[in-house]
């Protein structure tokens, strides 16, 4: 029986289809992926159904009150409009270097949401229209941090990201060198027209800190892509990130993985307001120092007593002089203000079951 009231989730993810993302089993397989779950329970308990988007189109029948909380725009985001769903939330939890049409466009994509939850920096782009704007930042599936490890035990820097850069060479395929040099020059193009897509890039202050800190045997290189053929690195850069690259790591292992470290290279994707996502936190529940580089305002979200601010370093030999002599009882100041930062009420926000509640607080407002 269908409800006279329903969400319809409407993501590209590939999760989100057959309203698999609502199972529980997939509630801490991955990052992110508590959301959808915690959301289909919640509104539930409220006499709201949810569905994927891919499974509202498919019914004969439907709701009488149905409202659209999309993740960006998605091949089937005009097919629910014109299908009667109402546009009711629109979110991003992606960098505009990641969603660069998203963000170009965002007035026109977004605009039209009731609601915008985004990163603080694209305000700027949504107060002329009608939306109301909720700013965000990545909300975590826990509080509860780690238990210690014993700081004298632990080996020295973590670095944990997947490399985007790493592609599937395929020299002998006109139709894959066709579509790169297409994307490379519909990049070339937004970025002559629109200043964010010139965002500073930390892709290559990830190289060169791989590249510095890889003489070190305590310096360990996680995540998916390092193997594989990267454009921009030279022949050097590449050998260096392999000799150091310890595997892919799996969502569920890496705060046990990183609470084996005293400190991480916590580098966000681009400098953007209010562009903070899980990484920064996923130091603090390891209970791993985090090296900071992100968002320009990112003290204005997290205690800046938590973590290490990148930017306040010459280079990376300072930086490495700094933490090499950083001693237990001062990174004992650092892991103690991230502990108390968690358990307070300040953290609230940054929680999945915080957003969860803002969301369908808001969504109720509008049914």
């Amino acid at each position: 029986m269908i409800g006279s009231k329903m969400i319809v989730v409407d993501s590209s993810h590939p999760l989100v289809r057959r309203n698999l993302c609502f199972d529980p089993e997939h509630e801490y397989s991955g990052c992110g992926h508590a959301i959808n779950v915690r959301l289909a329970r919640e509104a539930a308990l409220r006499g709201i159904d949810t569905v994927t988007a891919d499974v509202y189109l498919a019914m004969s029948s439907h709701s009488e009150q149905a409202i659209c909380l999309t993740d960006m725009i998605t091949p089937l985001t005009e097919n629910l409009l014109a299908n009667g769903v109402q546009p009711t939330v629109c979110m991003s939890l992606e960098s505009p270097l990641n969603a660069r049409n998203f963000y170009h466009h965002i007035a026109r994509y977004a605009g039209r949401f009731r609601h915008n939850y985004q990163f603080r920096g694209t305000q700027s782009r949504l107060c002329a229209t009608d939306t109301v704007f909720h700013p965000i930042v990545f909300p975590m599936e826990t509080r509860m941090p780690l238990p210690l490890q014993c700081w004298n035990e632990r080996s020295y820097l973590i670095l944990v990201n997947s490399n985007k850069r790493a592609v599937d060479l395929n020299w002998s395929s006109l139709k894959w060198m066709a579509r790169s040099v297409a994307s490379q020059v519909y990049f070339w193009g937004l970025q002559a027209v629109d200043p964010w897509m010139r965002v500073r890039e930390i892709y290559l202050d990830r190289i060169l800190a791989i590249q510095h800190f890889s003489r070190y045997s305590d310096f360990s290189l996680y995540g998916l892509g390092w193997d594989r053929p990267i454009p921009v690195l030279n022949a050097v850069q590449a050998q260096l990130a392999r000799h150091v690259w310890a595997g892919p790591l799996e969502y569920s292992r890496k705060r046990e993985v990183m609470s084996n470290f005293k400190f991480a290279l916590c580098f966000e994707n681009c400098v953007f307001p209010g562009y903070i996502t899980e990484k920064i936190f996923d130091c603090l529940l390891s209970g791993c120092i985090p090296v900071y580089f992100g968002a320009p305002d990112i003290s204005d979200f997290v205690p800046a007593q938590t973590f290490i601010d990148y930017r306040q370093f010459e280079n990376y030999s300072d930086l490495d002089q700094f933490l090499r002599g950083m001693t237990e009882t001062e990174a004992r100041r650092y892991l103690d203000t991230a502990h108390d930062f968690l358990a307070s009420p300040a953290f609230d926000k940054f929680t999945v079951d915080y957003f969860i509640n803002d969301i369908l607080n808001t969504i109720e407002q509008e049914f």
